[in-house]
C-alpha cells in the first residue's frame, strides 16, 4: 500500500517537473519537485498564521476611520465601530497576504511569503495614529504615509539603489533595530489588550507586575480639573492593580501564560507549527462558555461575540478600511521615513536569510531575481495599503518552508492559497482572544532579538548606538495599559 501510494506520488512528481509549469518554476534546477513545493507552503503557512489573529486585533487599536461621537473613545456606538473594524481586518490581512504571495510565487520564483510586518504594525498603530487615533497622524494620513513608502521602495528596488543604500547604513542600527521591535512587541504582548494581562499600569512606576482579574482592576483616569473640581472624570482602558490586589490570579493570565509555554516547547523541539497550535489550544479552551476564561462571557458584549462566531462562514466588507487616503499628511514625515526605515532594514535582511540556504547567492549578497523580489515586497506595501494594511513585508518564518525543503515560488502559491481561505472565516478569526496570541507576540519579540549576539558591545561607540535604537522603540507604558 505505501509503495503503491509512493509510485503515485513520484509519478505525480515527475510529470509535474516536465510541465510547463515545472519548467517556469526550475524545479529540476534547483532539485525540488511538486509534492515538497506543498509541504514547505503549508509549513511556512502555520508558522505565520497567526498574523491573521494578532494583525486585526493590533491595527484596530488605531480606531481606523470610526469617528468617537463628541471625541467619546469610549461610547459603545464607537465599540461597535472598533470592532466591525478588527472584523474587516481580518479579511483584508488574508486578501493582502494572499496577493503579495502570489506576486512573490510568480513573478520572483521565491519560496518568501509575505504579510503585513510585525512590529511595523505595531508601530503604524501605536506609535503614528496612537491608540484609538490620539496620536499625532490620524489615520488616512498614516496609510498615505505607507502607500508613499512603499511606492519609493518600489522605485529604489527597480533601479537597484537600494544596495547602496544599504551599504551606508552602520552596522549597529542595521543589527539592533529588529530587536528593537522585538521588545515592543514583547511589550504589547505582556499588557491586558493585545496580550496576557500581566504587565499593568502603576501610579508611581508606570508599569508594573498585574494579571488580576477584572473584579478587582482600578481604572486610571485623567486628572484634570474636570475630574478634580466636578467629579467629571476620562477613564480609559488601562488600570492598575494596585488599589484591589489580586496580582495574577487571573484565569485568562495563566491559560495565556500556558499556551506560550506550549509555543515555546514545540519551538525548541523544532515543531514549526508551535506557535500556531499554542493559540488555537488556547483559543478553543476560551470558547466554552460559563468558565473563569471564557471569550463569550454572560454579558451582551459577550453575547454579542458568540451570535457572531455561530456565524462561522462569512466574507466581511471592506467599506471601513479600503482606500482610506488623505492628502493632508502634516505630521506624517517622521512615520514616512520610519516605516521606510525598518521595511528597507527588515526586507533586506530577511530576504537574503532566507535565499542564503538555496545556494543562489553571490558574494555580494545579490541572488537571482532579486530586483523582482524587492519590487513585488514594494508592490505589496502599495496594495496593502488600499486595504487598510501596515506595510506588508517578507517573513522571516518563510525559513521554515526552505527547511522543509522549498527552493521555488511554489511554496509561496501554496501558502496564498492557505491565506485566499482564510477570507470566508472571519468569525472564527475574529473570535481568538488576546490572552491567545500574546505568548505569540512574546515569542515572536524573542526570536528578532538574535541579532543582539552580534553587536560588538565591547565597542562603546557600537554599544551606545544599538542601546540608543532599541530604547527609542521600547516606550514605557503604551496608551492602553
Amino acid at each position: 500500500m505505501m509503495g503503491k501510494m509512493k509510485e503515485m506520488i513520484d509519478g505525480l512528481n515527475a510529470k509535474v517537473t516536465d510541465s510547463k509549469m515545472g519548467k517556469m518554476f526550475e524545479l529540476e534546477e534547483r532539485k525540488s519537485n511538486f509534492t515538497t513545493e506543498i509541504k514547505a507552503g503549508t509549513a511556512t503557512f502555520l508558522t505565520m498564521a497567526y498574523i491573521l489573529a494578532v494583525n486585526p486585533r493590533i491595527l484596530s487599536d488605531s480606531g481606523g476611520s470610526c469617528v468617537a461621537p463628541e471625541g467619546n473613545i469610549f461610547a459603545p456606538e464607537y465599540e461597535e465601530c472598533l470592532n466591525e473594524i478588527k472584523r474587516q481586518y481580518v479579511t483584508a490581512t488574508a486578501l493582502g497576504s494572499f496577493i503579495a504571495c502570489l506576486l512573490m510565487g510568480f513573478i520572483a520564483n521565491l519560496p518568501i511569503a509575505l504579510a503585513p510586518g510585525m512590529g511595523m504594525n505595531a508601530y503604524f498603530t501605536y506609535n503614528v495614529v496612537g491608540w484609538r487615533g490620539t496620536g499625532p497622524v490620524d489615520y488616512q494620513a498614516a496609510l498615505t504615509a505607507v502607500i508613499i513608502e512603499g511606492a519609493i521602495f518600489l522605485v529604489l528596488a527597480v533601479t537597484g539603489i537600494r544596495f547602496t543604500i544599504a551599504r551606508l547604513i552602520p552596522e549597529p542600527i542595521k543589527l539592533a533595530t529588529a530587536p528593537a521591535i522585538g521588545a515592543f512587541l514583547a511589550h504589547l504582548g505582556f499588557q491586558t489588550a493585545e496580550g496576557l494581562g500581566i504587565v499593568v499600569s502603576d501610579i508611581a512606576t508606570a508599569v508594573t507586575l498585574g494579571g488580576c482579574p477584572e473584579t478587582f482592576r482600578t481604572p486610571i483616569v485623567a486628572y484634570d480639573d474636570a475630574c478634580a473640581n466636578d467629579g467629571i472624570c476620562i477613564t480609559s482602558d488601562a488600570y492598575t492593580c494596585d488599589v484591589l490586589g489580586g496580582r495574577m490570579i487571573s484565569g485568562t493570565a495563566w491559560l495565556g501564560l500556558f499556551g506560550m509555554m506550549v509555543m515555546a516547547i514545540m519551538l525548541a523541539y523544532k515543531r514549526n507549527s508551535g506557535i500556531i497550535v499554542g493559540i488555537m489550544l488556547v483559543t478553543v479552551i476560551s470558547w466554552f462558555r460559563n468558565t473563569a476564561v471564557t471569550f463569550f462571557p454572560d454579558t451582551d458584549v459577550g453575547d454579542a461575540r458568540f451570535d457572531y462566531f455561530n456565524d462561522v462562514v462569512a466574507v466581511e466588507p471592506l467599506n471601513k478600511v479600503i482606500a482610506q487616503f488623505s492628502g493632508n499628511l502634516r505630521g506624517a514625515g517622521i512615520a514616512l521615513v520610519t516605516f521606510f526605515f525598518i521595511d528597507f532594514l527588515d526586507t533586506t535582511g530577511t530576504m537574503l536569510a532566507v535565499v542564503s540556504p538555496l545556494g543562489i547567492t553571490d558574494e555580494k549578497g545579490d541572488f537571482p531575481k532579486s530586483r523582482q523580489a524587492f519590487s513585488v515586497d514594494a508592490l505589496a506595501t502599495i496594495i496593502g495599503s488600499v486595504f487598510g494594511l501596515s506595510p506588508i513585508t517578507s517573513y522571516i518564518e518563510s525559513a521554515a518552508g526552505v527547511e522543509a525543503g522549498g527552493r521555488t515560488g511554489l511554496t509561496a502559491i501554496v501558502c496564498a492559497f492557505y491565506f485566499l481561505l482564510s477570507i470566508f472565516f472571519a468569525p472564527i478569526l475574529a473570535s481568538i482572544p488576546a490572552w491567545a496570541t500574546g505568548g505569540a507576540l512574546v515569542i515572536v519579540g524573542a526570536l528578532m532579538s538574535r541579532s543582539l549576539s552580534l553587536i560588538q558591545w565591547n565597542k562603546i561607540d557600537h554599544a551606545l548606538t544599538a542601546f540608543v535604537t532599541i530604547s527609542k522603540f521600547v516606550r514605557q507604558p503604551c496608551e492602553e495599559g
